[in-house]
């Protein structure tokens, strides 16, 4: 589980932290599914056991940085949720 930024509302440096984790998961997704294209393309070539697993591998390390990127949206949205909820109430 990413290391979510601390503190309430939704101060620059906590938006700031979120914005660098978001940027880094999706780099990282990014230089994943590069290695996993390649890995697929050996094993439809050599179908070998080796090729299989390293796809394999891949793709499981795909998924985990996937799933961290969905977890940081969704904090994201939730931050939002939060500020806008919190201008509505001062506006009231």
């Amino acid at each position: 589980m990413p290391s979510w930024p601390r503190g309430k509302g939704g101060g620059d440096t906590e938006i700031d932290r979120l914005t660098k984790l978001i940027e880094e998961q999706s780099s990282d997704q990014r230089q994943i599914l590069d290695r996993f294209t390649k890995a697929m393309n050996a094993f439809a070539t050599e179908r070998s056991l080796e090729s299989c697993l390293d796809a394999l591998n891949l793709a499981m390390q795909l998924a985990n940085t996937r799933g961290k990127l969905a977890e940081s949206y969704e904090y994201y949205a939730r931050m939002l949720e939060r500020e806008i909820t919190s201008i509505r109430q001062s506006k009231n």
